[in-house]
C-alpha cells in the first residue's frame, strides 16, 4: 500500500491538484487517493468523490447498445436509419463510419466563457448531427478507422429514438441501476454532488490565468455528450468494467462482438472494439509488462480518467484526475499515470 500511495503522490507531483485509484482483482480491491478535491478550500480528494470521466463513456453508451442487441432492439449491422442512409450501428459503435466531426471556431467558442464560467451553449443533437453531415466524408464506410464523438453522437440519436426515452434515462434504467452505480449519471450542464473540481493549469492555452489552478468544474461543453458526458466514480467504473467484461451484463456472443477489435492507428489503443480499446502501452509511453488490458482514456475539461480491465473481467485499475499538468509537465505526468496503472494491473 505505501509504494502503491508513493506511486499515486507521483502522479500528483507532476501538476495536478489530486488523483485517486481503485485496483480490484482476485485478491480484494484497494482504494486510494491523494491530493485535494477543491484548492480553494484544501478539501482532501477521497475515492468516493465524482469525476467527469470523459471518453470512458463511450464504454458506458456501447454497453447499452449492446443490450438493445441483446433483446432485438436494435441489429449491430443494420444501416442507422433514419439518421444515415449507410452506416451500420457497428461501425458507429467501433468508428470505422467515416464521419468527421463538425468544425468549431475554438476563439469564437471560449471567448464567451471568459467573459461568464457559467455560459451555455444551447445545441441538441439533432442540432449537431447536419453539420456532421455537411463535413466530407474521411472514407467510405467500413473502409478504414477515424476516431471521432460524431459517431456516438448518431448513437444516441439511434438509441433514443429506439427506447423512446432519453439517453440519459436509458443508461440509468439498463446499466447504471441494474449494476447499483449509485454515484454514476450522464450530466448535461455542470457538476454538483461530491464532484472533485476539475482544473486546467494557469498556462493552458483555453481560459489562461493564475497564478494557480484555474477551476473549471461550472464549465458546461455541450458537445458529444453521449460520448463524454458520464460523471462517475473510479470504483463505480471498476464495477461497470466487471460486469461487462466478466459476462454479467451481456450475452457471451455479445461480450465477443465488443472484443473482436479493428485496427486503430492511434496513441491510445492498439485495436479498437466496440466502444473499448484493447491497451498495451499508456499513450504510446508505458507499457504493459503483463499483456494488454482492454479499456479507454478519457480526457474532458479539467479532468482525466484511465479505465483498464483484464478481457476476463477479473482484474481492474481505474485512476481518476481533476486536473491537467502544465505543458512543460505531460511527459512527467504521463508517465507517473502509465507507472501507477501498469503496476496496479499487473500486480
Amino acid at each position: 500500500m505505501a509504494a502503491l500511495q508513493a506511486e499515486l503522490e507521483a502522479v500528483v507531483s507532476a501538476g495536478v491538484p489530486g488523483a485517486v485509484v481503485v485496483s480490484t482483482g482476485p485478491g480484494g480491491r484497494v482504494e486510494a487517493a491523494a491530493g485535494l478535491a477543491d484548492v480553494s478550500t484544501g478539501g482532501p480528494l477521497t475515492a468516493g468523490h465524482r469525476f467527469r470521466i470523459g471518453s470512458v463513456t463511450k464504454i458506458f453508451v456501447a454497453a447499452l447498445v449492446l443490450q438493445l442487441v441483446a433483446d432485438g432492439t436494435l441489429d449491430l449491422d443494420a444501416v442507422a436509419e433514419p439518421f444515415l442512409e449507410d452506416v451500420t450501428i457497428r461501425q458507429l459503435l467501433n468508428h470505422t463510419s467515416g464521419l468527421d466531426d463538425f468544425d468549431i471556431d475554438h476563439a469564437t467558442f471560449w471567448e464567451p466563457y471568459r467573459k461568464d464560467p457559467d455560459h451555455r451553449w444551447e445545441l441538441e443533437a439533432r442540432d449537431e448531427l447536419p453539420l456532421v453531415l455537411a463535413k466530407p466524408r474521411l472514407f467510405s464506410p467500413g473502409e478504414g478507422w477515424a476516431y471521432h464523438g460524431s459517431n456516438y453522437l448518431a448513437l444516441r440519436l439511434v438509441v433514443e429514438q429506439a427506447t423512446g426515452v432519453p439517453l440519459r434515462d436509458a443508461l440509468r434504467r439498463r446499466v447504471f441501476e441494474p449494476l447499483g452505480l449509485e454515484k454514476t449519471d450522464l450530466v448535461e450542464g455542470p457538476l454538483a454532488g461530491e464532484c472533485a473540481h476539475g482544473y486546467l493549469a494557469p498556462d493552458n492555452p483555453i481560459l489562461p490565468g493564475g497564478p494557480g489552478p484555474v477551476d473549471v468544474t461550472g464549465i458546461d461543453v455541450p458537445f458529444h455528450r453521449a460520448g463524454g458526458g458520464v460523471v462517475s466514480t473510479a470504483g463505480d467504473v471498476a464495477t461497470l468494467l466487471r460486469a461487462l467484461l466478466g459476462g454479467d451484463l451481456l450475452p457471451d456472443r455479445l461480450r465477443r462482438e465488443m472484443l473482436d477489435a479493428v485496427e486503430s492507428d492511434w496513441e491510445e489503443t492498439d485495436r479498437y472494439g466496440l466502444g473499448i480499446g484493447e491497451i498495451t502501452a499508456l499513450m504510446g509511453r508505458q507499457t504493459s509488462t503483463c499483456g494488454a488490458a482492454w479499456g479507454h482514456l478519457g480526457f474532458s475539461l479539467g479532468y482525466v480518467a484511465i479505465a483498464l480491465s483484464s478481457e476476463d473481467g477479473e482484474r481492474q485499475v481505474v485512476i481518476c484526475a481533476n486536473g491537467h499538468p502544465p505543458e512543460g509537465d505531460t511527459d512527467t505526468f504521463l508517465d507517473a499515470l502509465g507507472r501507477l496503472a501498469w503496476d496496479c494491473y499487473c500486480t
